[in-house]
């Protein structure tokens, strides 16, 4: 295939809203809110949107943009910005903010580097630099109500994850421990203190993933291993270790799918192992290569060749066999895993990180979030091109390290210590 595509950015002021409203409510007549549509190497396109309302029909607002833009309202408060070269975009805003006022301060944020959102829904959890990790309740309440605090780590929270009965969660930190946190909801904030602590990692912990019903779990680190552990004794299983020991810095887990690593002999399992047996282990590696793992054979069986920066992020699909990677230098590619030596596709939106990827459950969009803060949906179906299917407004810049999708709803977590919810998106 050709190179890497350059995907467009669509930014929005993210006020607009309120501007719409001023003007359907009647306080102001008219007014204008800015809309850019760019790519790199491109000229680019501005405009000031001009909103006014139906002499007629009063409610209705008319949205005029000058040149080649265009903005429609396609209802329920949902846009589409349209531009000839750029194709249509959607442009998605928060169905809801929540920002603790401790530590989503204007002034003072607290950076988010760790995030998951309970898999029924009921909670998220969120990380920070100090090695505090917070617990909330994620109905619509603002300021949220915080269920459970506490200083879990020495250092900076680099990955939660919550077990799958959504009232267990997973902690791992840059003081190279793994932590197992209760995380029932209480009525009122409490004391957030680890009921088991896994040590073994001799650099900061980079990932985590939960197996199956949460027997086991694995973690990845910058000091070139990733670690099978036994949850109820605290244990290591097994180690695993990508060639030439290179720092993981992300990875993802899944059932063996159709796929062109090659089928291996199980090793003899330890009593301690609970399903790890056709589950493949996609590990992206700071010296610019992903390498898979058969979990239950405990070998490597694929390493692909190095790319141009390293990578940051990985994603992997069983259900719809795609795989994708992201680099510190804004490069994505998706794989089928059926042929994993050639990417399916691949793009990019300049040269700001890729922070995370998650897929949708269609396996026809993927969620990227970015250093530059503008985190977005990708579209990736067979055989055409990949575009920018959604954007998602809010960051105001501020990097957005973490994405995740719950039933139907994109979760993520900024740099602005502020984690805001897309509803219905994809």
């Amino acid at each position: 295939m050709s190179g890497p595509s350059t995907l467009a950015v669509t930014t929005i002021q993210p006020t607009f809203l309120e501007v719409i409203e001023e003007v359907r409510s009647g306080f102001v007549s008219s007014d204008t809110f800015w809309l850019s549509c760019y790519k790199s190497s491109e000229p680019s396109i501005h405009s000031k949107v001009r909103v006014t309302l139906d002499e007629v029909n009063r409610d209705v607002v008319h949205l005029e943009a000058s040149g080649d833009l265009k903005v429609k309202d396609v209802g329920k408060d949902n846009y589409v910005v349209s531009a000839a070269g750029f194709g249509e975009t959607k442009i998605l805003l928060p169905t809801h903010q929540y920002a603790d006022p401790t530590r989503a301060n204007p002034q003072h944020p607290h950076r988010i580097t760790a995030f998951d959102v309970a898999p029924d829904g009921s909670q998220f959890a969120t990380g920070f630099l100090d090695g505090s990790v917070h617990i909330y309740g994620s109905a619509t309440k603002n300021p949220p109500v915080e269920t459970a605090f506490g200083k879990v780590h020495k250092s900076t929270t680099t990955s939660l994850q919550f077990f799958p009965s959504s009232r267990v969660l997973l902690s791992a930190g840059a003081d190279f421990i793994l932590c197992i946190l209760p995380a029932d909801p209480a009525p009122a904030s409490s004391a957030l203190k680890p009921a088991r602590a896994l040590m073994g990692h001799t650099r900061s912990i980079t990932s985590t993933a939960i197996v199956a019903r949460g027997r086991n779990i694995l973690s990845s680190s910058l000091d070139g291993t990733v670690r099978l552990w036994d949850v109820s004794s605290g244990e290591k299983i097994h180690t695993l270790a990508p060639a030439r020991f290179s720092p993981v810095t992300s990875m993802s887990l899944g059932e063996r799918a159709a796929s062109t690593v090659p089928d291996t002999t199980p090793a003899d399992p330890d009593p301690r192992e609970v399903e790890t047996g056709g589950k493949l282990l996609f590990c992206a590696l700071q010296t610019r290569s992903f390498e898979a793992f058969d979990l239950g054979a405990r070998a490597s069986v694929y390493e692909s060749t190095s790319g141009a920066a390293p990578l940051t992020a990985i994603a992997y699909a069983p259900d719809h066999s795609l795989l994708a990677t992201g680099s510190s230098k804004g490069l994505v590619e998706v794989f089928d895993t059926r042929a994993l030596g050639t990417p399916l596709s691949s793009f990019t939106r300049g040269e700001a990180g890729v922070a995370d990827l998650r897929f949708g459950d269609d396996g026809q969009r993927l969620l990227v979030s970015t250093d530059d803060g503008l985190p977005f949906v990708a579209r990736i179906s067979a055989g055409e091109p990949a575009s920018v299917e959604a954007e998602l407004i809010g960051a105001d810049c501020d990097p957005v390290r973490s994405i995740r999708m719950v039933g139907r709803d994109i979760w993520s977590a900024a740099d602005d210590g502020v984690v805001r919810r897309y509803g219905a998106a994809c």
